[in-house]
């Protein structure tokens, strides 16, 4: 007999088991009849897609999740508990590792898996089963949490673990582990959420059908539930709608010709609804079933959102909401409602504030129309220009034109060309409209100073611009591509289907030809060591349209480059405010140099970050 310290890599695990000791576990089960979702995996698998049984569980759970939200919950406290109910879904799964040659459970968790389509989930769940969990950035935690001593590593746990207000991201809103793959037919475990799923193996298995007896692929889905949340009654009903989800399963409607896919519709819209406090979104896109017309189209149900927020004098929110019915083009008569809807929205909510008017410039090629603030005839302030991405409008951005006017600078918010009510084409000469914005408001600003926002696809352009007008004094941008998203033939092959149709729709292309037209766009080496001012880039590691080796081509050849790296992905939807914060305090420092209010948004900032690496 050996006795021995117990293995560091089994920390984790002793910490997760010490702090779910005050759950009130109650164990439920099920039997599901997986028919429908082997047939669909063997046509995947046919198709050269590969998709695993715990996948679609966590597809099927998320949505279920989505009609019972008190589920979708946690408690924390013993003599004054309090209760925390989330928004979006997140799910963590765990996962058999191999750590220092010893075998350990790791878990990692999903977000907002109630709009996350089938081969998104898929894509995360081989990212970290297939990953090296020793090089793997997202468990850069657990490793540290190993290599400390077991009292100062179990308060780290602790402190991590905790807090209601991140506890959905750092552990879930719900939980499943599986052991499909070995002989055990059931078993429960209890995952730190408020519900937790065990799946077992997958077995033919007699059932009963239409009077009759049938073989089928059986699975037996366990649920544990927390009794000081809810209820029996309620878990049950939670289970019985995932197991319907799984027998009845369904994938989110993929686009036929003229259509989108509503699943690649709502995982994109997400960096949007987030970045932009969208009020309400998870409602509407639960409701949310198709890109076609009708009840629970996406026109449609983001429509009626917006009625009900402006009857309710939401005018903002109501906006916002017009604007996510046009999203992500105007392709037909109800988007353009849509837009027009937006618009108008818009107008009669800035009325309240005499400090935003409209901008309209002709010029020969299109009209490019902008929202405006802080122009005077007297005191000429430097001037910020702002513009969004492919499917961004101007309105989106309301609230950055009060921050704008704070720091003492005139604003100008506008849109890529092709976007909303900007009719010019979207081609290599796009950029001009930002030098012809500035000519327009030269008689009413510091245009000699200006500085440009320019987020996602228009940081392209104002890259551009300011190489050939030096009125541009810095150029602030999140996700822009550079280089080699123009040229790079194998990473465009995997670009989302919406990206691809979205720059096609603007550049009046086609989806087979317009990457090819755009080739040309790319920002040479030498035209990047050429800017001499300063540029500033949020990047993502998990970047699904830009390539990282765009944000290497800026760090190797932009003289004053500065970049915030954020482990999300395109428009880094879980660190807005990190993000928000970033950007202003790197204006603000290029504007006035390091001022109290850069420092305290510095500060700011770090708290951002810490909180969010400690949710993560």
């Amino acid at each position: 007999m050996t006795i021995r310290p117990l293995a560091k890599e089994r920390r984790p695990t002793l910490y997760f088991l010490r702090e779910i000791r005050s759950f009130a576990p109650v164990h439920l089960d099920t039997e599901v009849d997986m028919t429908r979702i082997r047939a669909h995996r063997t046509q995947a698998r046919e198709a050269g897609r590969h998709y695993s049984w715990l996948s679609y569980v966590l597809h099927a759970a998320s949505r279920a999740l989505v009609a019972h939200p008190e589920a979708n919950a946690a408690i924390r406290g013993g003599r004054r508990p309090k209760v925390a109910r989330f928004s979006s879904v997140n799910g963590k799964f765990t996962m058999d590792h191999t750590v220092n040659g010893q075998r350990v459970v790791l878990s990692a968790v999903l977000p907002d898996l109630q709009v996350t389509a089938l081969d998104e989930i898929q894509r995360q769940v081989d990212h970290y089963t297939r990953g090296d969990a020793e090089q793997l950035p997202e468990f850069a935690g657990a490793r540290l949490i190993r290599r400390l001593p077991l009292l100062v590593g179990g308060a780290a746990y602790r402190s991590r673990m905790r807090p209601l207000r991140t506890r959905s991201a750092t552990i879930g809103s719900f939980a499943v582990t599986s052991l499909s793959h070995s002989a055990v037919d059931g078993f429960h475990s209890t995952g730190g959420t408020t519900v937790t799923l065990g799946l077992g193996r997958i077995a033919d298995r007699p059932v009963v059908r239409d009077g009759g007896t049938a073989v089928a692929p059986v699975m037996r889905l366990n649920l544990t539930f927390d009794h000081r949340v809810i209820d029996g009654a309620e878990a049950a009903d939670l289970l019985t709608d995932i197991k319907k989800a799984l027998e009845d399963f369904q994938e989110d409607a993929p686009g036929d010709a003229g259509t989108n896919d509503v699943g690649e519709l709502k995982q994109f819209v997400l960096a949007h609804t987030k970045g932009q406090g969208i009020a309400l979104h998870e409602e509407v896109l639960a409701r949310i079933r198709t890109d076609a017309d009708g009840d629970g189209s996406w026109t449609a149900e983001w429509t009626r959102s917006a009625r009900e927020l402006e009857r309710r004098g939401r005018l903002l929110d109501a906006c916002r909401h017009h604007a996510m019915a046009r999203f992500p083009f105007v392709d037909g008569p109800a988007r353009r409602r849509a837009q027009d809807e937006t618009v108008r929205t818009f107008d009669e909510w800035r009325r309240a504030d005499k400090d935003i008017e409209r901008l309209e410039v002709d010029l020969p090629a299109g009209r490019v129309v902008a929202w405006a603030t802080g122009l005077s005839d007297g005191v000429r302030r430097p001037v910020m220009v702002v513009s969004g991405g492919i499917v961004t409008v101007k309105e989106a951005w309301a609230p950055t034109l009060a921050a704008i006017r704070r720091l003492g600078l005139a604003g100008v918010i506008t849109e890529m060309p092709g976007v909303g009510e900007n009719t010019l084409p979207y081609d290599r000469d796009g950029w001009r409209m930002l030098s012809h914005l500035l000519d327009h408001v030269s008689d009413r600003a510091d245009t000699a100073n200006a500085h440009l926002l320019a987020l996602s696809f228009s940081g392209h352009l104002a890259l551009r611009c300011a190489l050939e007008d030096d009125r541009i004094r810095s150029v602030l941008t999140a996700g822009a591509p550079v280089h080699d998203f123009f040229t790079d033939r194998e990473w465009q092959a995997r670009l989302p289907r919406l990206t691809v149709d979205s720059l096609a729709q603007l550049a009046d292309d086609k989806p087979e030809t317009v990457l090819d037209r755009m080739r040309e766009w790319a920002l040479r080496p030498e035209e990047l060591r050429a800017l001499d001012i300063p540029v500033r880039y949020v990047a993502c590691t998990r970047d699904e349209i830009i390539p990282g080796t765009d944000v290497a081509m800026l760090r190797e050849h932009v003289r004053d480059i500065g970049v915030l790296t954020h482990d999300d992905v395109h428009g880094a939807p879980s660190h807005a405010a990190e993000t928000q914060l970033w950007l202003i305090r790197s204006l603000v420092r290029i504007v006035g140099g390091k001022t109290p209010v850069s420092l305290v948004l510095g500060l700011l900032h770090r708290l951002a970050r810490l909180r969010a690496s400690s949710a993560g």
